[in-house]
């Protein structure tokens, strides 16, 4: 029987068949001899790809190809590496600016993922660091990009279980009740909801179609933060997040 690491690596092998070969279709027997996987093992596999939409089968010549999902997977990996090319010459701009921590997060189903960070002068250490996950429910980037969703993506996102960092982090009702005034004023407020002691503001991003796709954040250590600097504070991100949100196509009119 093949060990997980086997099962991954014929997989992977079969999938990157039709790039090393150069040709459009595949029947079995020629994946099986190319791949040196034995044809039971191909046929398997090729069901499972097709049952997430990466291969397809034509019924009439009886040979495979690259189906749609591979497309999806490859919009995700162009639109998180554009949105980051764009975005962090305006982010390194900001931190400058303001000396105060800068983060982007891309939109995922279920949460957001952190893309890209830069510390200002301040160097603010907190959870929020590259690789890492925000959920809907707690921090600046991840409540603006939320209450910028539909309805519908919302009430399916709140049907998951909440995320608990610290004493103020939102429950799913208290940031329902937050949606409104975070879409009129179109900047969100953390206060010490991920990070003890930590502020923060988030503003959302939008792409050529209108919809919300990354969030930015500025963060910072709440001890005496003055309100005079967290009005500097929204002003500063919803202005840089504006100016990316264009960079990527994006319209208000």
């Amino acid at each position: 029987m093949l060990g997980p690491l086997n099962s991954a690596e014929n997989v992977l092998n079969i999938l990157f068949v039709w790039s090393k070969t150069g040709k459009k279709d595949l029947g079995l027997t020629e994946i099986s001899r190319i791949t040196g996987i034995n044809k039971s093992t191909v046929y398997k596999i090729l069901i499972s790809l097709q049952n997430h939409h990466l291969v397809s089968l034509d019924q009439d010549t009886k040979k495979y190809r690259i189906d749609y999902g591979v497309l999806e997977l490859s919009s995700i990996f162009l639109k998180q590496s554009d949105l980051k090319t764009i975005a962090h010459p305006w982010i390194e701009r900001l931190a400058s600016e303001s000396g105060k921590t800068i983060t982007l997060a891309l939109r995922k189903q279920e949460h957001l993922v952190f893309i890209d960070r830069v510390d200002g002068c301040e160097n603010v250490r907190f959870y929020c660091d590259i690789g890492k996950v925000a959920y809907y429910n707690s921090g600046a980037a991840a409540k603006v990009v939320f209450a910028n969703l539909t309805d519908e993506e919302q009430e399916n996102i709140i049907q998951q279980p909440s995320h608990r960092f610290t004493d103020n982090t939102r429950s799913w009702d208290e940031l329902m009740q937050e949606v409104p005034q975070i879409r009129q004023n179109g900047y969100s407020i953390s206060d010490e909801e991920v990070d003890a002691g930590v502020f923060a503001i988030g503003a959302p991003i939008f792409d050529s179609q209108g919809k919300v796709t990354a969030g930015i954040a500025m963060a910072t250590l709440k001890y005496n933060l003055t309100k005079e600097q967290i009005g500097n504070m929204i002003t500063l991100t919803v202005n840089t997040s504006s100016i990316i949100s264009s960079k990527l196509g994006f319209s208000k009119a």
